[in-house]
């Protein structure tokens, strides 16, 4: 027979380590999207300077039409 304790002091600090583990790796999962993000928005803003068709830019970025349509706009280039 196994002779457990109960430890509500001890339970809460595993339970507040696991909450902090959990929300670290969520938080490097989000951080390392938001940086392929920012990249992939660099790549199309230097695309677009470059004069390369819009498909080829959405094609090799992943972003959508629109996106592509704003990076152009925010930065004046003609669309």
């Amino acid at each position: 027979m196994v002779n457990f304790k109960w430890n509500q002091k001890r339970a809460l600090e595993v339970a507040k380590e696991d909450g902090i583990s959990i929300g670290e790796a969520r938080g490097e999962v989000r951080g390392k999207l938001i940086g392929e993000r920012n990249a992939m928005m660099k790549v199309a803003l230097s695309l677009l300077k470059k004069g390369l068709p819009v498909g080829v830019i959405t094609d090799s970025t992943n972003l959508l039409l629109e996106e592509v349509r704003k990076i152009a706009k925010d930065n004046g280039l003609a669309f």
